[in-house]
């Protein structure tokens, strides 16, 4: 019967529905898109993966409206990005030294894996903040670019639907060989390396701001106050077993007798929780032994009631303690003496302890005059505690719950909320920490990027000497055009064409191309020549994928040697940092770090 109810309400789940649509959405896309099967890539539950034209369009469209402004706002992004390669450093190296000298678990830093370093119900809440700073990381690429007309070869959306979640998101590419080139000015290449980050700071910047002005955002609707999770027993040492329920969320609290103008509402935004009124903190004053009325809302039944409790004393013991057996207690510490200890207990008061049969030193805290503690070492040594009553106690175990104010909140449900509170919280953790690992100065990074453009600038150029190279290509009959790895090519020196065996897959003969079945040219349009255009007869019998190797003499940057120590020198840095991060976190905290 329980099974059958949960698989009815996971499948009547609204977020199930939606995604399940999506789904089908998908499924009605790849049929219609049936002979285009390059146009689109699926990963069942996970990801689909579309490519179209249209967003090019949009990306240009969008760049060509006020493009000054454009300009402004990614030179203002290119200060920013590098602003954050410099405080990363410093955050590396100052969590790195912490992690040495003074360790503690806010500095360890750990990778997000699914079902390794974080569970999966929170890897879904992480997909809609993921897919948001994916898609603006990748449009501020492309929309920087197009200001400066820079081509983009493609665009594409992606989608993710599974079980309860449905996310959108899009990618950008670029010309990267053409912006490269002195086709484009060095300014071009730090705007569109910068950007990506730019916008993820951003983004990290709003949510941050959302977080802060969350209250105010849910105030007319929620309030959040106390919700029950656990009812202490007699036993365990509470005083309302069976009077409060597991799932009773407290909304208001007064005092027995008292009129119901006179109740006092929770709200922990406005500091008004269980403990603030417990502790004398509003205008209830509350003391052991005090009746307290309760205004309930249970959410698992829907159901409005009122409940009288009982205020217990809260005994402060001056020592600590833990159960070794059913049967014996140990005292670990003695805050009279400030000292740890190492005395076993099976006596209170003369009676044994025995767990099973309910008699725990917390059941005697339950005493309203509690004076003494007669404590008794199986060796018939006494240790007598004088219980010191420091506040009252109810004997329930409390978290927070969203409480609706209105209909409408009430059909948004308590869930709301707090899905969109971790939602933005997830924003903000990625957003800031894709920022801060992106503009580190890593091959993967765009920080790299942005390194490789500032070394350009501090050392230039100086193409004073030839060199000679070797590329390798598979011929495309759509495609005769082999792009070459240097762009300032001063001459070809020979073709080939490779031809292989069959059988063996290995190279069985080789054809040297004649000059007039190629030309050297400018494809990029830098006024350098940077590839070889293939002349062949439309009878040849040349199969795709065979092999053209191509040998070439450039004009060679007498500053690339020099430009390449520094940056290896930058890198090796920034991933020494990096991986001690991470390393330190584990030897520091553990496996139990790694597999929240």
């Amino acid at each position: 019967m329980l099974l059958n109810n949960f698989i009815a309400d996971f499948l009547l789940n609204p977020w199930f529905l939606i995604s399940l649509a999506f789904w089908i959405f998908i499924l009605i896309l790849v049929f219609l898109l049936r002979n285009k099967k390059e146009a689109y890539s699926i990963f069942f539950p996970f990801l689909a993966l579309f490519k179209t034209k249209k967003l090019n369009k949009l990306i240009v469209n969008i760049s060509k409206r006020k493009p000054k402004f454009w300009r402004i706002f990614w030179n203002i992004g290119i200060f920013v990005s590098f602003g954050f390669t410099i405080y990363g450093f410093y955050f590396f190296f100052t969590n790195v030294v912490n992690l040495i000298f003074s360790p503690s678990i806010e500095n360890a830093i750990i990778p997000l894996i699914p079902g390794v370093t974080i569970d999966l119900p929170i890897f879904f809440y992480m997909l809609l903040p993921l897919l948001l700073i994916l898609t603006t990381h990748e449009f501020a690429h492309g929309i920087s670019g197009a200001v400066d007309g820079v081509e983009i070869k493609s665009t594409g959306v992606l989608g993710v639907g599974l079980f309860y979640l449905v996310g959108f998101g899009a990618f950008v590419e670029v010309d990267e060989r053409s912006l490269r080139s002195t086709k484009y000015h060095r300014n071009t290449r730090l705007r569109i390396a910068a950007a990506g980050t730019y916008v993820n700071s951003i983004v990290a910047g709003i949510a941050l701001l959302l977080l802060l002005i969350f209250p105010m955002l849910t105030s007319p609707f929620f309030s959040q106050v106390s919700q029950i999770y656990t009812v202490i027993s007699p036993e365990q040492g509470g005083f309302n077993y069976g009077i409060l329920t597991y799932g009773d969320a407290i909304v208001a609290i007064k005092k027995e007798g008292e009129l119901d103008s006179q109740y006092v509402y929770l709200d922990n935004y406005q500091g008004i929780d269980l403990s603030s009124i417990l502790d004398n903190q509003t205008r209830i004053k509350c003391s052991v032994g005090d009746n307290l009325t309760l205004k309930i809302y249970n959410p698992f039944g829907d159901l409005s009631s009122e409940k009288e409790i009982l205020l217990g004393p809260r005994y402060d013991l001056g020592i600590e303690y833990e159960y070794m057996s059913n049967y014996e207690i140990k005292i670990t510490y003695n805050y009279t003496s400030d000292q740890p200890t190492d005395i076993l207990i099976n006596y209170i008061n003369g009676t044994a302890i025995n767990r099973t049969s309910g008699n725990t030193l917390e059941k005697f805290l339950t005493q309203f005059d509690l004076k003494t503690l007669n404590l008794t070492s199986p060796t018939n040594q006494h240790y007598l505690i004088e219980p010191e009553v420091v506040g009252v106690f109810v004997g329930v175990q409390t978290i927070l719950f969203w409480m609706y104010k209105n209909d409408f909140a009430k059909f948004l449900s308590a869930n709301w909320p707090d899905f969109w509170l971790k939602e933005i919280s997830w924003l903000f953790i990625i957003g800031f920490s894709l920022t801060l690992f992106n503009m580190m100065p890593l091959p993967i990074f765009d920080g790299d990027r942005v390194m490789k453009e500032i070394l350009n600038s501090i050392f230039g150029t100086s193409f004073s000497s030839k060199k000679r190279k070797l590329d390798r290509f598979l011929y495309k009959i759509d495609d005769p055009d082999c792009k070459l790895s240097e762009y300032r090519i001063e001459t070809i020196n020979e073709v080939k064409i490779l031809i292989k065996d069959r059988n063996t897959k290995e190279n069985e003969s080789e054809i040297i191309l004649g000059k007039e079945n190629y030309e050297l040219i400018d494809s990029i349009g830098d006024g350098f020549k940077d590839a070889v255009k293939i002349h062949l007869p439309t009878t040849n019998t040349i199969n795709k994928n065979t092999v053209f190797e191509i040998s070439y003499e450039y004009w060679y940057d007498e500053k690339r040697k020099i430009k390449q120590i520094v940056l290896n020198t930058i890198r090796a840095i920034a991933l020494i940092l990096i991986v001690s991060n991470f390393a330190l976190s584990f030897i520091k905290f553990g496996f139990n770090l790694f597999w929240l």
